[in-house]
């Protein structure tokens, strides 16, 4: 349930070779981009991740973002949706740790919340062509090493409406979708790992936060660190995509460093407490996710352990 960092940020890569010449093309840079001067990228297609280079290793002091090659393709534009394929680097020595070549192009949507989230980011992409190469970096607050991404702005167009903001569904509606048998249920197996039933009805647009077992324990906070017995499903099709069961033992995790459905259905609960949570998609990781994580609308079983203690 961890945010989606690093190789799920977006970063763009062009349509044909990269290099060359850039034409007329404006190289826009945002942030503390200077770190950002030595990165190259050549070859590639829109198959084949290009060969990025930059004298390393580059010391990653704040988000950055530059465009390294000019695209020949239309400006992209505020609220436009762009499709891009991404390569991540270690930024101390240059090692590739992935790419999303193999795969379906990423997207990513120009609007005010990416602009909140990643300004240098968004700055860079709204006025630079398709077909761009952007680089882009940021202080990840515990991760060594840190990264570089580079992306491949494949395409833009104007990204559909956006829905409404989630909230958190009222106790009393929660109550209604139990009673309607709205709800998923749980049994559990011989090792006591939660077994998920989901009904066939869509899920609410709302998070649904449903208390199982309350626990007696200390109140926990959006600040805390807490440990947790968890396991999560897709509620499209009952897929389990994670849990902490087969490894016998709670997980620690922030309730400021999980997705928003984390921190706000756990944030007031008790330690001992069993939790139902089902997370509409903008609370989670989106719909469609970065590649490696969960679409949709998700569904939680956690058990919270304990409350850890501040070092």
């Amino acid at each position: 349930m961890r945010k989606a960092l690093t190789l799920a940020l977006p970063l763009l890569l062009v349509l044909s070779a990269c290099g060359g010449d850039t034409g007329d093309a404006e190289l826009k840079t945002s942030g503390d981009a200077a770190i950002l001067e030595s990165v190259r990228v050549e070859g590639g297609s829109d198959v084949e991740a290009p060969e990025v280079t930059f004298e390393s290793p580059l010391d990653v002091t704040g988000p950055a973002a530059a465009t390294i090659t000019a695209g020949d393709g239309e400006a992209i534009a505020d609220g436009d949706r762009v499709s891009f394929h991404l390569v991540g680097l270690n930024a101390e020595d240059g090692t590739v740790l992935g790419d999303t070549y193999s795969a379906e192009p990423q997207t990513l949507d120009l609007i005010e919340k990416l602009q909140e989230d990643d300004p240098e980011l968004y700055e860079v992409l709204v006025g630079t062509t398709i077909g761009s190469q952007i680089a882009y970096t940021n202080v990840i607050e515990g991760q060594e090493p840190q990264q570089l991404i580079v992306m491949q702005v494949l395409s833009a167009e104007a990204a559909p409406p956006v829905p409404p903001e989630p909230e958190v569904l009222s106790p009393e509606a929660v109550e209604e979708l139990d009673a309607d048998g709205q709800l998923p249920t749980f049994t559990f197996d011989n090792d006591d790992a939660p077994v998920i039933e989901i009904p066939d009805n869509e899920p609410s647009d709302d998070l649904v936060i449903k208390v199982l077992e309350a626990g007696d324990g200390e109140v926990i906070t959006e600040e805390d660190t807490i440990a947790a017995n968890y396991a999560g499903w897709r509620w499209e099709d009952g897929e389990q995509f994670d849990s902490s069961y087969p490894g016998g033992e709670p997980i620690e995790f922030p309730l400021s460093g999980v997705i928003e459905g984390w921190t706000k259905g756990l944030a007031g609960q008790t330690v001992g407490s069993k939790v139902l949570l089902v997370i509409p998609s903008p609370m989670a990781y989106g719909d469609p996710a970065a590649e490696g994580r969960p679409s949709g609308t998700l569904a939680f079983y956690v058990e919270i352990v304990e409350k850890v203690a501040a070092e």
